[in-house]
């Protein structure tokens, strides 16, 4: 029984943490493809004005639709567009103009960039999307303690209810094998088990 209790424990565990991860997964896919569809609307935008022959530093309309894409998201923390000599050209944080790009050492966002070609597929410069990092890990904190809290009763009820089942079975199996032993035994009981089963041959 403790062996049995012991495996459904680890299969209850095991579940919980599939199930936290694949909810953990679909959310940050979540945060992704909106983060996707942002940058990837301001970079079509850049990559117009450059067909029409705007260059990069020439796009004065840009710090403004950064502003209103930014201010759509209460997770943003900045919307930045990066030139070909990787210095942050536009961003909806004007602090953060003439800033070198900070690429894989960002401790504070959850980032995503998109690098935008013109029409000889050339580099023009990069889309970069920063949310708050710090928000979606507490989220997803939240998430686990949410799963936790639900895993723990239902894991705690599992063990008891197969631990019940496991001992059921192993009762009958006792009053089997006991039953088995007396008839054993016994030579009357063993007579009257052999003569029951040449009751239904005797009445044909």
């Amino acid at each position: 029984m403790p062996v049995f209790a012991v495996i459904i424990g680890f299969a209850m565990t095991l579940a919980a943490y599939m199930n936290f991860s694949g909810v953990r997964s679909a959310y940050l896919d979540l945060i992704r493809a909106r983060m996707a569809v942002m940058a990837d609307g301001i970079g079509r935008d850049i990559a117009a004005a450059q067909e029409l022959g705007i260059r990069l530093s020439e796009q004065t309309t840009l710090p403004a639709v950064l502003e209103r894409q930014a201010g759509a998201d209460p997770l943003m923390l900045s919307i930045d567009v990066i030139s070909e000599s990787g210095a942050i050209l536009f961003s909806s944080d004007k602090g953060r103009i003439g800033r070198a790009n900070a690429s894989g050492g960002d401790a504070i966002a959850f980032r995503y960039e998109k690098p935008v070609v013109n029409d000889f597929g050339a580099p023009v410069s990069t889309v970069v999307v920063r949310l708050d990092r710090a928000h979606i890990d507490s989220e997803v904190l939240g998430l686990r303690r949410d799963i936790l809290a639900e895993a723990v009763p239902a894991g705690l009820a599992a063990v008891a209810a197969g631990s019940l089942i496991c001992l059921l079975l192993l009762m009958r199996i006792h009053r089997t094998a006991s039953h088995s032993d007396r008839v054993r035994d016994d030579p009357i009981a063993r007579a009257e088990l052999e003569i029951g089963k040449l009751e239904p041959e005797l009445q044909t």
